[in-house]
């Protein structure tokens, strides 16, 4: 499954510094690189203004496996450009027209993040940007998964995710 969402990965021609400098985006056609952990699933949809993923949670990620979601894993050229330094996650999301969940939980899957470090947002009915600025607490990371997870608690459980963007911010002093 990790294989499968490296291969999609926009970065096979960029360098780390390129990377640095520009920002990694998935939208459009790289939203099919998105992978799916149990209790999830995706639609891949198109309206008058935009391609997106819909997301539906079956189960939260602490009801039995724990997994990161709907994720994107980044590749080794991505994460070395981001190793060392703040990382700035924008996600524009809503909540999908029909069960639209009310909140979308976040996180950065690196060395020293985990289950615990979800964090909740609240989703409306347009799309809208929510920014989560992130200090890792190491450097050398090995691996690195964005993730969303839809609120699930009711049958409110869809999100619309259109665009995914993570950008190196100022480097940081950090262990490891």
């Amino acid at each position: 499954m990790v294989i499968t969402a490296m291969s999609f990965g926009e970065s096979g021609h960029r360098s780390p510094e390129e990377i640095r400098a520009e920002g990694i985006a998935f939208a459009d056609d790289s939203l099919a690189a998105l992978t799916l952990g149990n209790g999830l699933a995706a639609e891949f949809l198109t309206d008058e203004e935009s391609q997106f993923a819909r997301i539906s949670a079956a189960r939260g990620p602490f009801d039995g496996i724990q997994s990161a979601g709907a994720f994107f894993t980044l590749s080794e050229d991505e994460i070395e450009a981001l190793e060392g330094h703040r990382v700035r996650l924008t996600f524009v999301v809503r909540a999908a027209e029909i069960n639209g969940a009310e909140q979308v939980r976040l996180n950065l899957f690196i060395p020293g993040r985990s289950q615990g470090d979800w964090q909740s947002s609240p989703v409306t009915s347009e799309f809208t940007r929510v920014t989560l600025d992130l200090t890792p607490a190491q450097c050398d990371w090995g691996f690195a998964y964005v993730a969303v997870w839809p609120d699930w608690a009711t049958d409110r459980n869809q999100i619309d995710l259109e665009r995914v963007e993570v950008n190196a911010l100022e480097p940081v002093t950090c262990d490891g």
